[in-house]
């Protein structure tokens, strides 16, 4: 009977004592704070070796290192779900099911519609002009191309991380409204040194982590959020060129953008997740993933829960 570290059941072996109640719950789990733990040890040392490798053949590292990134976080995601608590990868959130084109669909248009609506209020009040930077065919090409996949590796990687295996692990043992709020309170301070940060900045990105975890739980796959995130980052960086989370893309936007509204409205020089604009669109775009019943859990997608109950149900017998 194999045992994971996510459920096995109590014998005797196990004696009632501070040192086990520290590290094991009372079904002889390894306690969820020592899980993520062990996760952020195998991301660094992960980290540590990839980068290294990389750095002995390639020169532009800077340029690489979203891709590489992704491959550190699945390289602890999978040492953890797949070696320790022996389930599979794609409990962690990313199974290929029927409803996974939706789930990303609807994550490229609600997350398109929500930075529209931001520019388009600003274009209208006149805070906001574009020049247009003459690029030809070729060039519009490639810019769109390479910018696409960039957020599409930054996007992914950073749901795998603040959506995947430590908020998972947080939900399942604090249940959600906590886990939503840790770990939007730490996507907010993992934010805290871009460029022209401010403390509406923070506050906005602290309610996009609110966002995006609202949408993992709707779905219980990261396929809605990373939709969200990339559709929301490709519309703001590259379609529309403002700065995204305070830091200008040179080379990879369409125009040159130039912001004259009251910052306080607008973002200023941190770019419109700056501004009370968009703390008013996180907010209804919040509520209506968490209203939308065209939103839901697709049929057979695996949760913890889920998983719990089954090997309660296997350990009985």
């Amino acid at each position: 009977m194999r045992r994971s570290l996510l459920i096995y059941p109590t014998n005797s072996e196990y004696d009632d004592n501070n040192m086990q109640y520290l590290f094991l719950d009372n079904l002889g789990n390894i306690r969820s704070g020592w899980r993520i733990v062990l996760y952020l040890l195998i991301l660094f040392a992960a980290a540590s070796i990839v980068f290294f490798l990389a750095s002995m053949v390639i020169t532009d590292l800077a340029y690489y290192s979203p891709l590489f990134i992704v491959i550190c976080i699945l390289i602890a995601t999978i040492i953890m779900v797949k070696m320790f608590e022996k389930r599979p990868l794609h409990s962690v959130g990313i199974p290929v099911h029927r409803r996974m084109p939706l789930e990303i669909g609807q994550g490229v248009v609600i997350g398109g519609i929500m930075m529209s609506i931001v520019f388009l209020t600003q274009y209208g009040a006149g805070w906001i002009e574009l020049e247009w930077k003459g690029l030809g065919s070729f060039d519009i090409f490639a810019i769109m191309i390479t910018t696409l996949i960039f957020f599409i590796l930054a996007g992914f990687g950073e749901e795998l991380f603040f959506r995947g295996y430590p908020f998972q692990t947080l939900v399942e043992s604090i249940k959600a409204p906590a886990a939503v709020v840790i770990m939007s309170v730490v996507f907010s301070a993992a934010h805290s040194m871009n460029p022209n940060i401010s403390t509406l900045a923070l506050l906005n990105i602290f309610l996009a982590g609110v966002w995006l975890s609202i949408a993992y739980l709707k779905t219980r796959t990261l396929w809605l959020p990373a939709g969200l995130h990339i559709s929301w980052n490709f519309f703001q960086g590259t379609i529309f060129s403002y700065p995204v989370s305070g830091q200008v893309l040179d080379g990879r936007s369409l125009f040159d953008t130039s912001i004259s509204g009251p910052p306080l409205l607008t973002g200023g020089e941190f770019g419109p997740e700056g501004g009370l604009i968009t703390t008013v669109v996180l907010i209804i775009g919040t509520m209506y993933i968490y209203k939308s019943k065209s939103i839901i859990i697709g049929e057979g997608v695996w949760t913890v829960d889920r998983y719990i109950r089954e090997e309660l149900e296997r350990f009985s017998k």
